[in-house]
């Protein structure tokens, strides 16, 4: 085959066909499924056109879940696996961060995070009594609302939802070279913000290592003016392996809320109970059929105005 021939094909290739997992024959129904698909996914979408509730169930948490999303999202989902690497490791990083950063507070303070803030008696054979520490409210309250905004933060920056097929500022049609300028400037900004996260944890942690093994209730640095940065780095060499026994008990903590506290909590929301199925945000798949019927309906009154105008 000549070097005109190849050039005659590449030029006859359909615009497509850089789309992984694309048949030939969907070529021309591409770019209208993107549009509808990718701003959906992008800013997780409870439901998709066309799909009943367990199928709306199970996009939501195949193209959602931090661990299961990585292998099981949509092929047009604008988030990948290498993207969603990264925010699963910033997530690690900043839930390892604010839980240290709790905990160091309450030394700092002189707070006492054991002290009881209420209890649970259970009436029955064998009376139990549960307790909630004034470490678990902090953790329950601060540390989990901080650790989801920064995770709904770069899943919005890395998503970059306005810049994607669809989106409001949608640089041109699938067939522009100019298309995708500036969709990966949301990735880029994602792993810097997360090796910044990752930095600052290991900082913490190794603080904290190191105010637990000399039982300091100062935080070095910071408020022991007498401590260096070189001094907190060059301590690392003395720590051993069971200095660090805290992060596996974060490790079980951070497992139990992906693959029991997640589904549960996300399919409440899923389900709009929490705003009683009219809310935004909190209305869930309920909310967003009623506004897609509202939407078609106003669609098919328009066509039928045009309808009887041109008649």
């Amino acid at each position: 085959m000549t070097s005109e021939d190849k050039n005659s094909n590449s030029g006859n290739r359909s615009p497509h066909h850089n789309l992984k997992n694309i048949p030939a024959e969907w070529s021309e129904r591409v770019t209208p499924l993107e549009r509808t698909l990718v701003p959906k996914f992008a800013a997780r979408a409870y439901h998709l056109p066309g799909n009943s509730l367990c199928a709306d169930w199970l996009q939501y948490m195949l193209n959602n879940h931090p661990v299961i999303g990585i292998c099981c999202h949509h092929r047009l989902h604008p988030l990948k696996t290498r993207q969603r690497c990264i925010i699963f490791l910033g997530s690690f990083a900043f839930g390892v961060a604010i839980t240290n950063v709790c905990y160091l507070w309450f030394i700092s303070t002189g707070r006492d995070a054991e002290q009881e803030v209420f209890s649970i008696d259970l009436n029955a054979q064998d009376s139990a009594h549960y307790s909630v520490t004034a470490g678990l409210v902090m953790l329950v309250t601060v540390g989990s609302g901080l650790h989801t905004i920064f995770d709904r933060f770069i899943w919005s920056v890395s998503a970059c939802k306005c810049c994607r097929a669809g989106g409001t500022f949608e640089t041109n049609s699938i067939n522009s070279p100019r298309r995708g300028r500036w969709q990966d400037v949301g990735t880029y900004l994602v792993v810097l913000l997360v090796v910044l996260v990752c930095t600052a944890a290991s900082f913490i942690v190794i603080v904290r290592v190191k105010m637990d093994d000399e039982g300091q209730t100062e935080i070095p640095y910071i408020q022991d003016n007498n401590t260096t940065l070189t001094d907190i780095v060059d301590s690392v060499k003395d720590f051993k392996l069971e200095d660090f026994s805290f992060m596996k008990a974060y490790c079980i903590e951070f497992g139990v809320s992906l693959f029991v506290y997640y589904p549960f909590f996300d399919t409440v929301l899923f389900s709009g109970v929490l705003g009683c199925y009219r809310l935004p945000m909190l209305g869930g798949r309920p909310y967003e059929v009623r506004k897609e019927e509202k939407k078609n309906n106003a669609k098919s009154g328009a066509r039928r105005v045009s309808a009887v105008e041109m008649a």
